[in-house]
């Protein structure tokens, strides 16, 4: 694991100031709310105060369009000099990625000698979601770890705790929103605690940078020119940023209806996860990182089931994924071009393979707890 950190590290570090494309938003916001200055000033105001050269002309915000929690999250690095800042922000999110494989194997327990998994981990240092989403600044680390720890919190029923995770990484990238239906099994009054949470872990960021939450979603609707930069089915099928969110808020109207009626909970979270990357209109290459868990949970069914199609079909995800996000030139040729020209469809593809693999591995005992869960209670007969 350490040699797969030790490439990912080397893959994803660089000239940071003039390559990185999201990092130096983040770095000059948290700097500029240090100094007691607004962090969503115009990119250009904040760039130039700080150093950086202006944006590049194929840059559609004017504003740094992520929300609260993920420019606190930069606070820390800001303190320090940007070359500086960016190899300890590499260097955490490389840590974080480890300790979510880690954690996946106490979480999961599933049946491969404990150096087989360690050694599976370090080959995630040449998956393109997590050395390329290094490179552009992504909190890629810290994406993967809160997914896994929501899901931990909802598995161990921590209500509360569930409810502000949830919160604070849905204002770090707010697809995340999706694994709100994990909640939908629970009590009314687990509901509530839940529900507490979310305000608790939702109000504190905002506050903090003393914006309205619907004055940064109106800064941040200019990245909606972005969809169709995405490998998600809103961006390969260009219907816009609305038509993406209304994909996106059926798909968790879907899955709140399987879970209330009662779908596992495991199986709930692998195929949400799975299906925001889908349906949520700006899921870029780089959010496959938050999949980690979802690998390491089909890999231990894979393991219980014995079955190969789905090993067959998390091979392909996996390999389809490698395959780096591409920019595809005026007249270029060959299988690099084709490559760059088809990535949003290739991505997609590759995270439809992924959902097949969760459905093919789910528990299927349950399957009949849907309309079972619902029904009343009958008294018992006493016979067989």
């Amino acid at each position: 694991m350490i040699a797969g950190l030790a490439i990912a590290f080397i893959l994803g570090s660089g000239d940071r100031r003039a390559s990185a494309r999201d990092l130096p938003q983040d770095y000059a916001s948290a700097r500029a709310w240090l100094d007691g200055a607004s962090a969503y000033q115009p990119l250009s105001e904040l760039f130039d105060r700080y150093g950086f050269p202006p944006p590049a002309p194929d840059v559609m915000v004017l504003y740094n369009p992520h929300p609260p929690a993920a420019i606190l999250l930069t606070v820390p690095f800001a303190l320090t000099r940007f070359e500086t800042a960016a190899q300890l922000v590499v260097w955490t999110q490389l840590v974080a990625l480890a300790f979510t494989w880690v954690l996946c194997y106490e979480l999961f327990r599933p049946r491969i000698p404990e150096w087989a998994w360690a050694t599976a981990g370090g080959v995630f240092g040449l998956w393109a979601p997590v050395w390329q989403g290094l490179a552009w600044g992504q909190p890629v680390g810290f994406l993967a770890l809160a997914t896994l720890g929501i899901w931990w919190l909802a598995r161990s029923e921590r209500t509360v705790g569930f409810g502000v995770l949830l919160a604070a990484t849905i204002l770090v990238r707010p697809f995340v929103a999706i694994l709100i239906v994990l909640a939908c099994g629970w009590s009314v009054r687990q509901q509530s605690r839940a529900a507490i949470g979310l305000l608790v872990g939702g109000s504190i960021p905002f506050a903090a940078l003393q914006i309205w939450p619907w004055e940064w979603y109106r800064l941040a609707s200019y990245a909606s020119g972005y969809v169709s930069g995405c490998g998600s089915i809103p961006g390969v099928l260009n219907i816009g940023a609305t038509g993406g969110m209304v994909c996106f808020v059926l798909a968790i109207g879907v899955f709140a209806l399987l879970r209330w009626y009662g779908l596992p909970l495991d199986t709930t979270a692998s195929l949400a996860a799975v299906a925001a990357m889908l349906a949520y209109p700006l899921a870029w290459f780089q959010y496959d990182t938050c999949l980690l868990p979802v690998v390491a949970w089909v890999v231990t069914r894979i393991t219980v089931t014995g079955n190969r199609s789905a090993l067959w079909a998390l091979t392909a995800y996996l390999l389809l994924r490698t395959i780096p996000d591409l920019m595809p030139t005026p007249n270029g040729e060959g299988l690099v071009e084709m490559l760059a020209r088809h990535k949003n469809w290739i991505q997609v593809i590759a995270r439809g393979i992924l959902l097949g693999a969760v459905v093919a591995v789910a528990p299927r005992a349950t399957t009949g707890e849907l309309m079972l869960r619902q029904a009343p209670t009958q008294p018992a007969s006493g016979t067989a």
